[in-house]
This record gives C-alpha cells, sequence and structure tokens, in this order.
C-alpha cells in the first residue's frame, strides 16, 4: 500500500531537514577552529582577558553543533517510522493520546490557578502572626496530589500502554517541541516539521512538551543541559583556554611548562642520542660514562644502535669463532678453460698477475708458484706442457 499524502510530505520535509543540520554542522565547526586560532594568537600576545570573554563564543558553537546532532538523530528517528507515525496518529490511539494531552493540560491549567488563588487567599487573610486561617497552606499541598493522579476517563489508556504513541517517537516530538523555540539557528524545514507533528500530536501536547510537562515522556537530561540559556562556568572556560594553548604549542599559563618538566625530571642518559661527546666531559661526572673510541669527526662517530650491535656480533664471535679457509688450500677455485681450435692453449689471466711476473726474477716466479710442499700448481703444469707441445 503506498504511503498517502502526509506521509509524503512528512518524508519529504525529513530528508530535507537532515543535510540541512548536517550543513550546519559544518560551518559552526568551521567557525570554531577559526575562533580557538585566534584565542591562541591572544593567550600568546598574553591578552587573557580578552580570550576568556571571547571564548564563550567557542563554546557555545560546540554546545550548538551537540544540539544539532541530538536533533539529527530523532529526524533519522522520525523518518525511518514516519510510516508507523502516521498509522497510529491517523488511527484510535491517535485519539485517544490526543484527548489524554487535552485533559493533562486541563487541569494542570486548573492546579495553577487553584495555586495563585490559594496564594492570594493566604496573603489576604493571614492574621497578625502570619499564619492563614482558613488553611490555605493545606490546599497547597493537596492540589499538586491531585495533578499527579492518573487519569481517569474514557479517553484515557491503560496503565499497562503508559505512551501516547510509541516511546521513542513520543521522546522524539517531545525533543523537537522543546527545542524549536531555543535551538541555535532559525530553519524553516524545522518549523515545518513542528507544525506536522502538533497535526498528529494535537496542540494540548506541544503546548505541554513546550514547557516540558508531559507526564510520561521528558525531554533527555543532556538536551536540557546543552538548551539551557546560561553562561559557563570558570572551570570550563579554564579547560578551554588550556585545551586551545595545547594544541597551538602556546605556553598557557606562563611557567606551566616549566614546573611540569621540574616534576617528571630529565631523561636518563642512555635514551640521549644526540647529546655531542664533548657535552660529557663538562658535566662533572654526574653521568655514567663508558669508555668510547675517539673518533675523527663528528660523523664517524656510530650512534647507539650501531654500537649495541657492535658489541653483540663480538660476543657471538667469541662464543662461536666463524670457520676460515683451511691451510694450504684457496679459498676461490677457477676451473681452466678448455682448449679451443682458435685457443689451443688456454690461460686464466688474473688482472695484475703480468705485471708482478715481469718485475719478479724468472727464478723467484718459479718458486712463488709452487707452494710449501714443492708441488707445482696448476698454471705452472700448464706452461711446462705448453713448452713441450713446441719443442720439436
Amino acid at each position: 500500500m503506498p504511503p498517502s499524502a502526509q506521509t509524503t510530505r512528512l518524508i519529504s520535509n525529513l530528508r530535507l531537514l537532515i543535510p540541512r543540520l548536517r550543513l550546519l554542522q559544518k560551518k559552526d565547526t568551521a567557525s570554531s577552529v577559526v575562533q580557538r586560532r585566534e584565542l591562541s594568537q591572544l593567550l600568546s600576545e598574553h591578552r587573557e582577558a580578552s580570550a576568556r570573554i571571547r571564548v564563550e563564543n567557542v563554546i557555545t558553537t560546540d554546545i550548538a553543533v551537540e544540539v544539532m546532532e541530538m536533533i539529527e538523530l530523532y529526524c533519522e528517528l522520525l523518518l525511518a517510522r514516519a510510516n508507523v507515525l502516521d498509522q497510529l496518529a491517523f488511527g484510535e490511539k491517535g485519539t485517544r493520546a490526543r484527548l489524554r494531552a487535552k485533559e493533562l493540560l486541563k487541569k494542570q491549567t486548573q492546579a495553577h490557578a487553584g495555586e495563585k488563588a490559594s496564594a492570594t487567599t493566604t496573603e489576604s487573610s493571614g492574621s497578625r502572626f502570619g499564619f492563614s486561617w482558613l488553611g490555605g497552606s493545606q490546599k497547597a499541598e493537596v492540589k499538586p496530589a491531585i495533578a499527579a493522579r492518573p487519569l481517569e476517563g474514557p479517553g484515557d489508556i491503560s496503565e499497562e500502554d503508559n505512551a501516547y504513541m510509541d516511546t521513542a517517537l513520543d521522546e522524539a516530538a517531545v525533543a523537537i517541541f522543546y527545542a524549536w523555540h531555543r535551538f541555535p539557528h532559525e530553519l524553516r524545514e524545522l518549523t515545518m516539521l513542528r507544525t506536522m507533528l502538533g497535526e498528529r500530536y494535537g496542540k494540548e501536547f506541544m503546548t505541554l512538551a513546550q514547557d516540558n510537562k508531559v507526564d510520561s515522556v521528558k525531554v533527555p537530561d543532556r538536551l536540557l543541559k546543552s538548551l539551557r540559556v546560561r553562561p559557563p562556568g570558570q572551570e570550563l572556560v579554564e579547560s578551554y583556554l588550556r585545551e586551545i594553548a595545547k594544541a597551538y604549542g602556546v605556553e598557557w599559563p606562563v611557567g606551566e611548562d616549566l614546573n611540569t618538566q621540574e616534576e617528571l625530571g630529565d631523561a636518563p642518559p642512555e635514551f640521549v642520542d644526540d647529546v655531542p661527546h664533548d657535552a660529557h666531559e663538562g658535566q662533572g661526572g654526574d653521568l655514567p660514562q663508558t669508555p668510547k673510541k675517539q673518533y675523527t669527526s663528528p660523523t664517524s662517530r656510530p650512534n647507539l644502535s650501531e654500537a649495541r650491535r657492535a658489541s653483540e656480533t663480538s660476543e657471538l664471535n667469541k662464543a662461536t669463532p666463524p670457520r676460515g679457509p683451511a691451510a694450504g688450500r684457496s679459498p676461490v677455485s677457477v676451473a681452466p678453460p678448455a682448449p679451443r681450435t682458435d685457443n689451443p692453449n688456454p690461460r686464466v689471466k688474473v688482472p695484475g698477475s703480468e705485471d708482478n711476473a715481469a718485475k719478479a726474477s724468472p727464478g723467484v716466479g718459479s718458486q712463488s708458484k709452487s707452494n710449501t710442499n714443492g708441488i707445482p700448481e696448476l698454471d705452472e703444469l700448464t706452461r711446462r706442457f705448453a713448452d713441450l707441445q713446441r719443442k720439436p
């Protein structure tokens, strides 16, 4: 079944109101950032009196953003349950809810008028001692008790179902009715939403919700405190200024950072890497010093992690010494190339070997090519074999 025309209007208005609230939140948040930057500049210039006055605008802006967030959540709830709300409001339950709100407003009005009349009677009929002879004080005590009694009549709902329409929907409606007069911005969509909810809950319910006098539904305490027109406390102002100064790197109050450093103390010497080597010598032996190798240039000095790594490596080498090449055996072995038609006698040439061979004498060279055991090496044997092939 498609939604009715009234439900469609309600949904369309909520879909316009929710993005509007989000846009206002972004706008106020950006304005708060600019004001915080200006406050940090005032604190850096030691204009504390001006900063304390202007920080109230930042606090008010943050509270307004919080109020808009809560109203946005209630609007999303109404958007999700718009069909349920209209089904209840334009049915039998909605009729009973409007009658119940009408009787509640009537009784509260009579009780308020009775309290005024009793107060006037007490003032006019008081004795010379200041006491009432007609029992006006007793009447004043009876009236709130009458107002607190459960409603009776054909239009009342049972005690098991104490909600008007729905518990969550009633709370959203009461919050919107209460916040409309105190909302930080004037929104046309919010006014239209208030009118639409007034058609569903009745004018009596709307009047009671504006003063937070609905019997079973109350405005949340968080929204009440946020919409309260009251200057911020001194402690809140101090907290805002301290956080702003901390965020922008401004020292406020003056001397607070120094006291904090004195309480915490200095860092241990093993965690300080950028201290010059000569700085430890002028400390008079306050810090423990370890013998270090003198370096010619500051850039060649290793840092703390490299020194620790080198010490760990030396300890491991002492525990398990590395295995070197066997005695009398070269660590590098090169296989001689095979003879080819263009080079029947291939030889392995090592860079620098020809120069060393030219400088050395033949006797010394032949002796150097034999090892300590008197066995010629592979190159010597290859040369001798080539000489034998050349001879006829």
